[in-house]
Order: structure tokens, then sequence, then C-alpha cells
């Protein structure tokens, strides 16, 4: 069986929703931004929030103050304005005991992200969190699972990325991960396509299912 899993945090792990987008607003309206739709945003959540920004219209010389606009509200309370999926603690505790390692690899910073696991009774089940680094010099999905496999010691072929974004799985692609992508976070059906994604699922019980039945095998090629 595939000994270690890689988890997505926003999305996957937690429904962090409401405190990242009202991040985002209090950032873009720091910089002078416009109002930005609540549906615009809430597809920012997952991939790294520069790029996010610069997308939105962010300029390039106003990024580095819309980050730390968005930073100092999220510390302040926006990270906790957030909840685990119901469901997720039990597959953890499972896989767990069926003798998985388990890591988080998220764009997140992994400060931020350590403390929010912290918060919700959820570090104990990680034996590392990888993550962004504050400065944005890693933060691209492929990077942070290259770093997580790196720290583990564990062979791309041996280890499977759950997340719900196209970043987790084109990221888990580039590494020689295979993933599987979950619907209950922020991404669309139609992101989810790659020769080495072994299924999609809607429940963490079917999220379990898949990931104990899932061989140790190389992804498709």
């Amino acid at each position: 069986m595939t000994r270690y899993c890689l988890f997505d945090l926003d999305g996957t792990l937690t429904d962090p929703e409401t405190g990242i987008v009202a991040s985002m607003r209090h950032a873009l309206s720091t910089v002078g931004m416009p109002e930005v739709e609540h549906g615009r945003l809430r597809a920012l959540i997952g991939p790294p929030l520069q790029d996010g920004f610069l997308r939105l219209g962010v300029p390039p010389e106003r990024l580095d103050d819309a980050m730390r606009a968005y930073r100092e509200r999220y510390t302040a309370g926006g990270m906790y304005e957030n909840e685990v999926i119901a469901g997720v603690p039990a597959v953890l505790e499972a896989l767990l005991a069926g003798g998985r390692t388990l890591a988080v690899a998220t764009s997140k910073p992994a400060v931020l992200a350590e403390k929010i696991l912290v918060h919700f009774g959820l570090d104990g089940f990680f034996a590392y969190v990888a993550g962004a680094t504050l400065d944005g010099s890693r933060r691209h999905k492929a990077d942070v699972i290259r770093h997580a496999l790196d720290v583990l010691g564990a062979p791309p072929e041996d280890a499977v990325m759950i997340g719900d974004r196209r970043e987790d799985v084109a990221g888990a692609a580039a590494c020689g991960v295979r993933s599987v992508a979950v619907t209950w976070g922020f991404g669309e059906a139609a992101e989810f396509a790659d020769p080495g994604l072994i299924a999609v699922v809607d429940t963490p019980g079917r999220l379990l299912d898949v990931l104990t039945r899932t061989a140790g095998a190389p992804p498709a090629r």
C-alpha cells in the first residue's frame, strides 16, 4: 500500500472560505482596488495568493502591500474563521492506524498552516507540515511537494497527494506522485484531468476507501 499521504490544507482538511475571503477584501481595499464579487475571490482559494492578486489586477509594485495587508487581517483572526471538514479526522486516524505516514503540503506559509492545525487539534496526525515560505520563494505546489518528499525521505512512487484544486493534481504529477482529488473544496470537476489521478471522491469515507485500496505503483505516463 502507498505509505505516504500528502494532504492539501485549504478546501481539503478545512473550509477556510470566510476568513480568507474577508482577508482578501481587506487587502484589495488597502491597495485601492475596486470591489470584487465573492465568486471570483472564492476561486482564488488554494493556489498561491500572490498569483491570484496579480490576476485580479493588483499592480506588481503594490503586491507586497497587498500581501502584507492580507496577512495582517488573516493572522489577526481570519485564519480561525475556518472549520474542519466533517469526517476528515476519522480518515486521518484510520490512515495512521493502517501504518501510513501523513504530511501536509500546502501553498499557505508553513508557519500559518502549523498554527491552524494546532488550533483545530489536527497537528498530531502529521509527521511534517510542508508549505510556502513567507517570501514566496517556495509557493507553487510542485515545489512544496518536492520539499515534503525530501524531508520525509519518501520515494515519489510510494506517495499520494490529496487535494481539491488543479494545482494539487498537476503539482503531484510534476513530482511523479499520484493524486486523489476531492470535490468538497474549491475546485471544479473540469480541473481534474491527469494520468496520475487515481480518483475523484466526494466524501471523506470514499477518500479513505480509495487510499486504503491504493497500491504503491508509479503514476501512468
